[in-house]
C-alpha cells in the first residue's frame, strides 16, 4: 500500500524535567533530507533523533523535525564564564573608552556579553539518559500521528491510482483490437485498388503484396502492446505489495509505459488508435503527478 510524502505529527508530554512539544513534518523530495531544530541545551540529542526517523523507514521526502522545550527548574545544560576572555574584552573595551574621553563605568556589560565565546556551555551528561528517554516518548507520539497520516493519505492515492490504472487496460485493449483490423483494412484497400487500376497483372500485384508485408511489419504494435500490459501487471502488483518505498519503482514503470506508448502512436496511422493514444499520454501523466507524492 502506498505512503504518502506530506504528513504532519505532533507529540506532547509534561515531565518532571518540563514541558517538551515535538512537531514532524514531511514534504515532497525525490531524495530522503532530514532537518532536525532543537534547543541548544538538546543538540547532543540529534545524531539520536536522526536514527529513529531513519529506523521508522521513512525513506523519501524532506522530514523537519522541531522539538521546543520549557523547563521547570533546570536544564542539561552548564552555562560557564570564559572569564579570561572576559578580562581581556574589559581591558580593550577600557581603552576604547579612555581614548574616547568616557568613563570606565560607561562600559556596558550587556555590550561585552555580545561577543561570541564569552560565554561556554557544557552538557551534563548524569542527565542525558532522562531527558532522552522523554523525548524519545514524545517523538513517538509525534511519529504515531505522521505514519497514520501517511497511511490515510497513501490509501485515497491507492485508490485513485487503481481507477486510472483500469482506465488504462481498457483503452489499450481498444488498440490492440483496433490494430489486429487496421492492417487488415489497409490489405483490403490496397488490394482493391491493384485489381482497380492493374487487373490479372500478376507481376506487379506480388510486389505490392510485398510492400504491404513490409509495411505491415513496420506498423505492427503488437509487442508494444504486449509490453506495455506486462508492465501494467508488475505495476499493479507493486502498488499493492507490503513495500513501503515503492515511490521511485513506479516512477520507472511509468517511464517505460510512456515509452510504449510514445512508440505505438509513431507506428500508427489509425485515427481512433491516435485518439486512445492521447488518452493514455494524459493518464499517464496524471498518474505521475501522484506517484510524485509517493513516499
Amino acid at each position: 500500500m502506498l505512503r504518502s510524502m506530506t504528513a504532519y505529527g505532533r507529540g506532547i508530554l509534561e515531565t518532571p524535567y518540563g514541558h517538551f512539544v515535538l512537531e514532524l513534518q514531511s514534504v515532497n523530495r525525490k531524495f530522503l533530507d532530514i532537518n532536525i531544530s532543537l534547543p541548544r541545551e538538546l543538540l547532543f540529542l540529534e545524531p539520536e533523533i536522526r536514527r529513529w526517523i531513519i529506523a521508522a523507514h521513512v525513506t523519501r521526502g524532506q522530514v523537519n523535525l522541531k522539538l521546543t522545550a520549557s523547563y521547570h527548574d533546570t536544564i542539561p545544560l552548564k552555562v560557564i564564564p570564559n572569564l579570561p576572555l572576559a578580562k581581556q574584552l574589559y581591558e580593550a573595551y577600557s581603552q576604547i573608552a579612555l581614548a574616547s574621553g568616557l568613563n570606565k563605568s560607561d562600559i556596558d556589560l550587556a555590550v561585552l556579553a555580545r561577543n561570541e565565546g564569552l560565554l561556554l556551555y557544557e552538557s551534563v551528561p548524569e542527565s542525558e539518559n532522562a531527558y532522552k528517554d522523554y523525548v524519545a516518548q514524545v517523538f513517538q507520539q509525534a511519529l504515531d500521528q505522521f505514519q497514520q497520516m501517511k497511511a490515510y493519505e497513501g490509501k485515497s492515492l491507492t485508490e485513485d491510482i487503481s481507477e486510472r490504472l483500469e482506465k488504462l487496460h481498457v483503452w489499450v485493449s481498444e488498440i490492440e483490437t483496433n490494430s489486429q483490423n487496421s492492417v487488415g483494412k489497409f490489405r483490403e484497400k490496397l488490394t482493391q485498388r491493384i485489381e482497380e487500376y492493374l487487373p490479372g497483372n500478376i507481376e506487379n500485384e506480388e510486389k505490392i503484396l510485398r510492400e504491404i508485408c513490409v509495411y505491415a511489419e513496420k506498423v505492427d504494435i503488437a509487442e508494444e502492446i504486449t509490453r506495455f500490459h506486462s508492465h501494467l501487471n508488475r505495476f499493479k502488483n507493486i502498488l499493492y505489495s507490503s513495500d513501503p518505498a515503492i515511490g521511485k519503482t513506479l516512477e520507472f514503470i511509468l517511464q517505460e509505459l510512456g515509452r510504449e506508448v510514445n512508440t505505438m502512436g509513431s507506428k500508427s496511422s489509425d485515427v481512433a488508435i491516435a485518439h486512445r493514444i492521447v488518452d493514455l499520454k494524459t493518464e499517464i501523466e496524471k498518474i505521475r503527478e501522484q506517484i510524485q507524492n509517493v513516499e
